[in-house]
């Protein structure tokens, strides 16, 4: 509260109570309006230079409170409209934090820095867009542990397209939902393997491609649960790579191989497609559960999918277990009734 506010209640306080004397000459209206003339002449607009709030000291073991009754809690300097944050201003919490960037209506709303106190000194935390106090828009967040994360937010988390760059050196680069890594991206990691493909709830999942470095070999297939499932490898021609694997060492004698038939695999091509589909059959129920609905499907599908629910579920806002398992074999997603 403000200087000004805290005299008005003050001398409030202090004036004599009304005699029940009625002889007494009455008090104008206006004089008893004083406390009013006082708060309005500490309504916060425009700049101030700080504004402190305050909290009681907790008492000892004795019941006593030692030194001030009051302490600070935490301050404000800047702007206000209104008796409410907004424009531009510097907030210091009662912990050590620190934000310093613009409000509406009390929050962090627009552009702004977020600096968390560590062992006393400030420690940059997030730099860039606010709504309502929490963190959505495009913004850089920097993590105890070495990491910074520079991309877009929603609800406090990361969501759509960002980077994440790893103290250890690894860099991924994609989508996200729900601050995990969720959708198409690509990790290239310090010792020069490179994954691009997709992934589900932070791990490799689906389709993907992996580039082992040091073997110069590449891997095509479908993914679960961070493992390569189903695919093909293949030896990728890097002369610069191949030159630095040691030659293996062979007897000084000749050798001669005999001829052997060559063995060829009946349908390669069929056998793989059947097992890349048995694949994508087995984890379709863990896959839905984790993708966003918008990444599985097109705005024309999203819409027919809209449809079908109205339909199925009746006016009501859920369905039983026969009609969604119905409604997916319409959609060629075949599902138990265990798995839904």
């Amino acid at each position: 509260v403000s200087t000004q506010s805290t005299w008005g209640i003050l001398k409030t306080q202090m004036e004599p109570l009304e005699s029940p004397d009625k002889t007494k000459k009455s008090i104008a209206p206006e004089d008893h309006l004083l406390w009013k003339t006082n708060d309005i002449k500490a309504q916060k607009n425009g700049s101030h230079r700080t504004i402190y709030w305050v909290k009681k000291k907790v008492k000892e073991e004795d019941g006593t409170i030692k030194g001030e009754k009051w302490r600070q809690s935490h301050k404000y300097i800047g702007e206000w409209k209104d008796n409410s944050k907004a424009g531009y201003g510097i907030q210091l919490y009662p912990n050590g934090d620190k934000y310093e960037g613009t409000w509406e209506g009390n929050m962090r709303n627009g552009n702004g820095t977020y600096w968390s106190s560590l062992k006393g000194k400030l420690r940059r935390e997030y730099t860039g867009e606010w709504r309502n106090d929490k963190k959505e828009g495009k913004g850089a967040f920097f993590y105890k542990n070495g990491d910074r994360y520079d991309g877009f937010w929603f609800n406090d988390l990361p969501q759509g397209e960002g980077r994440m760059i790893y103290l250890n050196g690894d860099i991924y680069e994609g989508q996200w939902h729900q601050g995990k890594r969720n959708g198409y991206g690509a990790l290239t990691k310090r010792n020069g393997d490179h994954y691009e493909g997709q992934w589900v709830n932070d791990k490799r999942e689906g389709q993907g491609s992996y580039y082992y470095r040091e073997k110069a070999k590449m891997f095509v297939g479908e993914w679960v649960n961070d493992t390569p499932k189903a695919g093909v490898y293949t030896q990728v021609e890097d002369e610069e790579l191949l030159a630095k694997i040691p030659k293996k060492k062979y007897f000084t004698d000749p050798y001669f191989q005999p001829d052997l038939p060559i063995l060829y695999l009946a349908n390669p091509s069929g056998v793989l497609e059947d097992a890349m589909e048995r694949v994508k059959k087995a984890r379709a129920s863990y896959r839905a559960q984790h993708i966003p609905i918008e990444a599985m499907f097109t705005e024309n599908e999203l819409i027919d999918l809209e449809k079908a629910f109205h339909e199925a579920s009746q006016g009501n806002k859920t369905v039983d277990d026969l009609c969604l398992k119905s409604l997916l074999e319409g959609m060629e997603i075949y599902l138990s009734l265990i798995h839904i």
